[in-house]
Order: C-alpha cells, then structure tokens, then sequence
C-alpha cells in the first residue's frame, strides 16, 4: 500500500473579492487542489487566418492561477520571440536555478530511464504523453533536457550569478545545449542577499529582469517560476508574497508564462516543506523516491506538484511555438482607466501588479506634496490609481524601476489632492488603511538632468497576518 512521507480584502469599483480576476479554480481538474486542465484544441495561430493581432490586448496575470494564462496575444508573443533566432533545438530546454533546480527531484524523472525513480504515473493527465515525448528526444549535449546536470544552476546560487562572469554560467549552458525553452527560478538566496528582506528585492528585480532579457534576446521561451513558502523564518515567510508578486510581474511585464510555486504549495499538507523548511518535500513510496507520480497522494508533495505543472507549462509552449496552435485562454479584462487625475487606473485586486510608463503620461499635473515630501521636485509627468477598501487594510505597495527612472510613489486621500498627501516613498509604502477610497500617484522626479521618467512596475498586496513593518 502507497503512503506518503510528509516532511477578505473586497475593494469596490466595481464590488470584487481580494482574488485577482479571472479565477477558474473549482471547476474540475485532474487531481487534489490542481487547476483545471483542459486539453489546448488545435487551431489556427492567431493572424494565421485568425483574428487580426492589432486587436488583441496584452495578458493580465491573475493571482489565482498557478499557471499564467496563454492568451492568442501571448502566443503570439512567443512565437515571436522563438522567429527572432531560427534555428535553436525545439526539443530542447535550459534549467537555471539553484537547490531545487539542481535537485535529480526536479525534471528527471521524465528522463525514461530505467529503475522505479523513473516511473511516470499521469493518472488522469494522459494529453501531456506527447510533449513528453516530444522532449524526451531532444539531445541536450547527450541526455534529456530533464536529466541534463546544468551548467546554470548551483547551490545557493542567485540571478545574478547566472550572468555573472565571462562567460557566464547561462552563456555556458547556451552554447552547450542550444536551447528553444527554459524554466528560470531565483528568489530564495536572493532574499538573503541584503540588510532585509525589503532591501534586497530591488536587485533581484533588476537581476532576474536581466536574465529574463538575456533569454529573450537569445530566441529562447522562458517559463518564469516564482519562489515556494518559507517555513525557517517567520519574517521571511511574511516576504515571500512579496517577492511572488514581484516574481509574476517579471513575467507579465513581458509576456511570458508563469509558474505560481507559493500558490501551488501553500495548500498541501505542511505547505509541501521538508525539515529544513526552505525545500521542497517529494513522495516516497516504499522507500522509493517518486517525484514523477501524479495521483491524489503524490500530489500532497512540492516537487511531485511542480513536475506536473512544469509539464503543463512545457506542454503549451511546444503547442503554440513549435505546433502553432491557438492561445487557449480568453483575455482577462485590462486594468480600467488611463493613469490620469480624470480617469486613473483601478486598482481591481489584491495582489495587484501593473506596468506602465510615466514618460507616455499627460503634462504633470502635480508638482509637489507640501504634506509629505521635504521639497523634491516632483514637477515630472505622472499616473495615478485609484484604491477603495471596503474594510481596514495592511498594504504593502512597491514601485520598480530601471535604469535612468527615478520615479516616486504618494498616497493620497480620496480627493487625490497633494494637500492631503499621507506618505511618500521612493519604493515602498507600509500601512495600515481604514476602509475608505485613496490614490496612488507614481510621479516623476526631477533632478539637475531633467524628468527621470520611464517605464516602471507597481506592485500592491495585502500584508502578511502580524507583519510589523504594515501597522
């Protein structure tokens, strides 16, 4: 017999829960808490006879979904990026990372070697068998994709040790294998990377962004996996969120799928931890190691969960880049509004994640907030949202930029005038918020080079239960 070793927000305008729109969970699926899965019909690629691609909006990447959404734009989008570079091996994938990547848990069981390790159960998910099949013949310098030891990943490693030297180890891992896919998950170590928590998530932004980049710029469709829950730290599990959220806008921002680790994890027994609390658990049967086995108890485990998502991920991509099938999912509907002090964005959910661009906004409305600031100049071009609470509230809000943009976040009461600004940061606001209606407003600094203004993501969620730093 098989046993297993187990190491309301609601904001208005219009009324909604605190999920993120677009939720789908609850409508059936193939085993225990897993999204539905239904098989991706053959099609037409979209401007193929289709619908015109001019028409189609980008992605919006709900929270709720373990798997970002394949759109008709996101495919399109990476079928693009797979046409700019010709030639790459399309049965081939990279893996960068560190423990959980390097992990013979993660991927290797697909290999189809022999040995009870490699048992491959799909249980009700027998439409993955040719996608399957379809890596399994790829030739990553002499194995499989999945079992192939890369050369981008490495204990304790973080993303910016995947560019890191010349060449870097993701140059290396390029030339040696050639690849048309990816699955990229930083995070943990990232987190440990600074004096906090809150310090370090802005160079991981930056280098995870850059990794993302350097990929797309090599033809090469990343799968972009977020961080698991941590079970070692109590303020570093209150971050973890955070860094999620950080995490799926890398993704989105650029069109790209996404695989929810904390969403998939949070729900499983003990959190699908092991002992230590920072890696995954894996089914054992009988003293035998089964990361590959996809019945209700093998999916109670961490790695077990994410090699099937990972399939699933895999999956669509070889469909729409390699077959040319239609995107499966319906557009979610973009965020409302147009960032400005008449019709400001909407913040619709917690989390909330959104990118946009302050050097594309109207003539600066707001100069200064003489409540809050100490004088900054803040006379460059703005956008502006708009968040009602229905109850008290614990926020976290966080504004990313890059290079050359230095714009600035301000909230503000529900007048939205500077008058009763209530704080100010350059990156993060923490508070507590009673019910009520408040703008944020990402404005443009202006120093002795003129309007730092550009491009920038927002990020806005709801605190961890007893987090200190939100009272």
């Amino acid at each position: 017999m098989r046993h297993a070793l187990l190491a309301c927000l609601c904001l208005a305008a219009p009324a909604c829960s605190a999920d993120a729109p677009g939720s789908t969970e609850g409508a059936g699926g193939a085993g225990p808490g897993l999204e539905p899965w239904p098989p991706l019909a053959a099609g037409p690629a979209t401007g193929a006879g289709g619908a015109d691609p001019a028409t189609e909006l980008p992605a919006r990447y709900p929270a709720d979904r373990v798997l970002s959404p394949v759109t008709p734009y996101v495919a399109d989008r990476l079928r693009a990026i797979a046409q700019a570079v010709p030639g790459r091996d399309e049965r081939v994938f990279l893996k960068a990372g560190a423990s959980g990547t390097v992990s013979q848990n993660l991927l290797f069981c697909f290999a189809g070697l022999p040995g009870a390790f490699y048992t491959v159960d799909f249980a009700s998910e027998a439409p993955l068998t040719a996608s399957l099949e379809h890596f399994r013949a790829g030739d990553a310098a002499g194995t499989t994709p999945f079992d192939r030891p890369t050369l981008c990943a490495e204990v304790g490693r973080t993303a910016a040790w995947a560019l890191s030297g010349d060449p870097s180890p993701l140059e290396r891992e390029l030339a040696a294998i050639d690849p048309r896919f990816a699955v990229v998950n930083y995070g943990t170590n990232d987190m440990e990377m600074g004096a906090t928590y809150r310090a370090a998530l802005f160079p991981f932004f930056d280098d995870l962004s850059a990794l993302v980049d350097r990929l797309l710029a090599e033809g090469v469709v990343p799968l972009v996996s977020g961080l698991g829950p941590r079970g070692d730290s109590v303020e570093a599990a209150r971050w973890v969120p955070t860094y999620d959220a950080v995490t799926r806008a890398i993704a989105e921002a650029r069109q790209v799928p996404y695989l929810d680790l904390y969403r998939a994890y949070v729900g499983l027994p003990g959190q699908g931890l092991s002992a230590d609390g920072v890696h995954g658990n894996v089914y054992v049967d009988g003293g035998v190691t089964l990361p590959c086995v996809f019945d209700p108890l093998g999916l109670e485990h961490a790695y077990n969960t994410r090699n099937l998502y990972t399939l699933r991920a895999f999956d669509l991509m070889r469909r729409v880049v390699v077959a040319g099938e239609a995107g499966p999912d319906a557009p979610v509907a973009p965020v409302a509004g147009r960032g400005s002090l008449a019709d400001p964005f909407v913040v619709d959910g917690l989390p909330f994640t959104h990118g946009s661009d302050t050097a594309s906004a109207a003539p600066s409305t707001f100069d200064a907030y003489p409540a809050c600031d100490a004088g900054q100049d803040e006379s460059g071009p703005e956008r502006l949202y708009r968040l009602e609470l229905a109850a008290e509230t614990a926020l976290r809000i966080v504004v990313l930029d890059g290079a050359g943009v230095d714009v600035d976040l301000h909230l503000l009461g529900a007048d939205a005038e500077p008058a009763s600004c209530l704080a100010r940061h350059d990156r993060v606001l923490e508070r507590t918020l009673p019910a009520g209606v408040y703008h944020l407003v990402v404005d443009t600094f202006v120093g002795g080079a003129g309007p730092a203004a550009g491009p920038y993501t927002l990020v806005a969620l709801a605190c961890e239960p007893g987090d200190p730093a939100c009272l």
